[in-house]
């Protein structure tokens, strides 16, 4: 959904289809150490104390945009 949109808004946009075994290749630079888990990105649900009623209704909520932009038609974005 994100590269939709972006893609257009203007955004030259790549998907990339399946997965990868191992890092992608950075080229030569600097290795940087890892972040510490206090650090690091964190979904809206994760490493809190919401009760997994409260996670599983977020996840609804994400996959269920789609179809609130459908009934919305004032956005003016649509899925590629």
């Amino acid at each position: 959904m994100t590269a939709s949109w972006l893609a257009q808004m203007g955004w030259d946009v790549l998907v990339l289809d399946g997965g990868f075994d191992g890092p992608p290749d950075s080229g030569d630079g600097p290795q940087l150490p890892p972040l510490p888990a206090a650090d690091r990105y964190k979904r809206p649900f994760e490493a809190t104390d919401n009760a997994r009623a409260a996670m599983q209704a977020y996840l609804n909520w994400e996959y269920e945009l789609v179809a609130q932009l459908e009934r919305d038609a004032t956005h003016g974005f649509y899925v590629i």
